[in-house]
């Protein structure tokens, strides 16, 4: 009993770390594409050339994509010099969006270009007449894979291939869509209600901050009734409960859209820093 208790939990240890070395090996094949389509060793490789042509097409796009967003820079600050001043909130906002769907749709491009640099990746490590030091971290990667393999054959060889419960994987299975259900759910719930609930705090804070009356700014400062306690003009009033929520709400989704850029990004950053 403790034998088998003992390989169950070397078995769970050891698929937890193939697991993680698999997301290494992805990672380094994804790095190795990007170094190689970047040096142009294709080496009459017919399916290297065929991607690395997909590539650089993708490549484009997203560098059109970042003209496009240069060019609505230079659109905002022509129109901001010759709007009036109430209409120059919405000049800023009309920008910022603008550059929110430009961001996304290089942010997609980028994601699908991950595919194809882990096969160019996969190519070039079996190639032979393909060659980059980033191959070194690739074949060290899988043979620590392969060595955990043979650590796993050892523990689970005298139970017939598994030491876990027959219905351990059914469990695994589900835990697994129960998860990523769960995550899609909060991904699309929350994140988009995200800027939405940012213009409901500003909102809130005007209205408890402003107030275009004396009247009830005095009776505020004495307890009674609700709203603001500093006065400011009718027309500021309005404009600040109408423009000041919508622009926090463009902020956020802006800020989410650059944290989302930031991290997808990193992966290729990493990728130029280890073939330095």
């Amino acid at each position: 009993m403790f034998v088998r208790l003992q390989a169950q939990l070397h078995e769970v240890r050891l698929e937890l770390y193939r697991a993680w070395l698999g997301g290494r090996e992805r990672l380094a094949l994804r790095r190795l594409g990007e170094a190689v389509t970047a040096s142009g060793t294709i080496a009459g490789n017919r399916e290297l050339g065929r991607l690395r042509e997909e590539v650089a097409e993708a490549l484009g796009r997203i560098e059109a994509l970042t003209a496009e967003r240069r060019a609505t820079v230079e659109a905002d600050r022509a129109d901001l010099a010759d709007a009036a001043p109430w209409m120059r909130p919405m000049v800023v906002l009309r920008g910022v969006c603008a550059r929110l769907v430009l961001r996304h749709r290089q942010s997609l491009l980028r994601r699908a270009l991950r595919p194809r640099y882990e096969a160019i990746g996969e190519l070039a490590a079996a190639s032979p007449e393909v060659w980059c030091p980033l191959e070194r971290e690739v074949s060290a990667i899988r043979a620590e894979i392969a060595r955990v393999l043979r650590a796993r054959e050892r523990w689970v060889a005298p139970f017939g291939g598994t030491a876990l419960p027959a219905w351990s994987a059914r469990v695994r299975s589900e835990t697994a869509g129960f998860g990523r259900a769960v995550a899609r759910q909060l991904r699309s719930h929350f994140m988009p209600k995200t800027p939405a609930l940012a213009g409901l705090v500003v909102g809130w804070w005007i209205v408890n901050t402003y107030t275009d009356s004396h009247l009830r700014s005095t009776l505020r400062s004495i307890g009674i009734g609700s709203g603001g306690t500093r006065v400011v003009s009718s027309s500021t009033y309005e404009a600040m409960s109408f423009w000041l929520p919508l622009l926090a709400a463009a902020l956020c989704a802006y800020l989410g859209e650059r944290v989302g850029t930031f991290y997808g990004e990193r992966g290729a950053e990493a990728g130029v820093k280890g073939e330095g």
